[in-house]
């Protein structure tokens, strides 16, 4: 099973559940919910390497956020050589909220290759906020699990909703 975001015991402590018995249920719900807000965050809530393809040497922002560090540029060559860009040859740009890399080097790669970007992303502790999306979602699951209500139900101010648009990676293109 997928590591949990929140620790169960702190999850039955939030959510007010004194019963052991329902651990797995917590669990499933709790992994779940991370999936989903990172689905609509663009943002990782456990850190782990990542690669991608990318455009030769185009400015590149890495898929997964927040980016911890870039650990290599690989290439192949025009030999066909595996070539690990150096590092002094590409920069890190944190000027806007998303990290991008950089080149100061052009290097022709082989006809129909693309150099691959390996690097670390995701949070190495949620922030509260995350952690609070994951809490209402799985206290809703946990007492609503046919997602159906007798009575309407109206979003709360500083609900699920307005902490993810506050840390969305996702843009109109993105």
């Amino acid at each position: 099973m997928a590591a949990l975001p929140i620790p169960l015991d702190v999850l039955r402590t939030r959510l007010r559940i004194e019963v052991e018995s329902d651990d797995a249920d917590l669990a499933t719900l709790s992994i779940a919910a991370r999936e989903i807000i990172e689905r609509e965050t663009g943002l990782h809530l456990s850190s782990g390497t990542h690669t991608a393809n990318i455009i030769p040497w185009r400015r590149f922002v890495p898929r997964v956020q927040p980016v911890d560090s870039i650990t290599s540029v690989t290439y192949t060559d025009a030999a066909g050589v595996t070539q690990t860009l150096p590092a002094t040859d590409y920069y890190i740009d944190n000027t806007d909220e998303m990290l991008a890399v950089g080149f100061d080097t052009i290097v022709l790669p082989k006809a129909n290759t693309f150099p691959t970007v390996t690097y670390v992303a995701g949070y190495q502790r949620i922030p509260h906020a995350l952690q609070q999306c994951i809490v209402a979602l799985v206290g809703s699951w946990y007492s609503n699990p046919e997602a159906t209500s007798v009575a309407s139900i109206q979003d709360v101010p500083l609900s699920y909703r307005y902490i993810l648009q506050q840390f969305s990676t996702r843009g109109p293109l993105r």
